[in-house]
């Protein structure tokens, strides 16, 4: 039948890669899996799959010890997925993986592995003869909310019932959850931002970050961190656009901001979720508009 396909490819595949330039430092990639697809003219009846594993094995294997950014990593797979595939004008490559890090509680400083996820993507097509390529990068983070409406709601309820239950009017009761916010980032012209740097901003941007070990102090510093600062879902995707615009000043307009964050609610039986796109230009000339 003479349709084009947008996209076939092999999806999940897992491989050994090791090396990622974060920052001034080297982390390793846990279990990172990818995804790979080409589009099909109308004339072709399927693709060469076995071309598409190869594009892949060889970029690996290639930079499995480098010092590589992952959105790299993807843009030359995207690549040599078009050299490969001579009748495809297009291609594309994901990644998905965990980077881990050592972090620290709040108040007693006990150390943790803190496993960050990551995301990779770039996608390539053929223009004037020649092959253009696009980057994108991002993280997902976990951290907590309070509900700044409950927590309204409980003051006035002790204030009728007079209960003694509120010693500081700062810092009042309410349900929290834990919340997972994702960010990523569709690049323009060879741009990146540092992924640890990324993970912070986003972690900052909750009413408290959470964390893979705590002692006692470091649970109560956390819970009242969180109550001191109650906010929405959308409050958090808000938030993670403006700091990301603002934080990364050396981003072009034209770069994509994509935002999801998700309250595994605690006193719900659904969860709630707020979902946020916009250039970079957008969200600046939006904060301006503001002031």
């Amino acid at each position: 039948m003479p349709l084009r396909v947008g996209g076939v490819g092999l999806v999940k595949i897992r491989v050994p890669y090791a090396g990622v330039h974060v920052g001034d430092g080297v982390s390793l990639v846990q279990r990172p899996i990818l995804t790979v697809y080409v589009d099909l003219p109308r004339s072709q009846r399927g693709i060469h799959a076995s071309r598409s594993y190869e594009s892949v094995f060889k970029v690996v294997g290639q930079l499995s010890s480098s010092r590589q950014r992952l959105e790299d990593l993807c843009a030359r797979v995207a690549e040599d997925l078009l050299l490969k595939h001579e009748y495809s004008s297009s291609s594309s490559c994901e990644l998905r993986g965990e980077v881990f890090r050592i972090s620290k509680t709040p108040t007693s400083r006990v150390e943790a592995y803190e496993p960050i996820p990551v995301w990779a993507y770039a996608s390539a097509e053929r223009v004037d003869g020649r092959i253009r390529t696009r980057r994108g990068l991002g993280v997902s983070v976990s951290g907590i909310t309070a509900c700044p409406c409950a927590q309204q709601t409980v003051k006035t309820i002790a204030e009728w019932e007079r209960n003694s239950m509120i010693s500081d009017e700062n810092i009042v009761g309410t349900h929290m959850q834990r919340t997972v916010a994702s960010v990523r980032l569709l690049l323009v012209d060879g741009e990146s931002v540092d992924l640890l740097e990324l993970a912070d901003l986003v972690k900052g941007c909750m009413s408290a970050p959470s964390y893979e070990v705590l002692k006692r102090i470091d649970e109560g510093r956390v819970v009242l961190k969180a109550l001191s600062n109650p906010l929405f879902v959308e409050d958090v995707a808000r938030l993670i656009a403006a700091t990301v615009s603002q934080r990364f000043s050396g981003l072009d307009d034209k770069t994509r901001v994509l935002v999801r964050v998700r309250s595994i609610e605690s006193i719900h039986s659904y969860d709630l979720e707020a979902r946020l796109t916009a250039t970079i230009g957008e969200i600046r000339e939006s904060l301006r508009d503001r002031v």
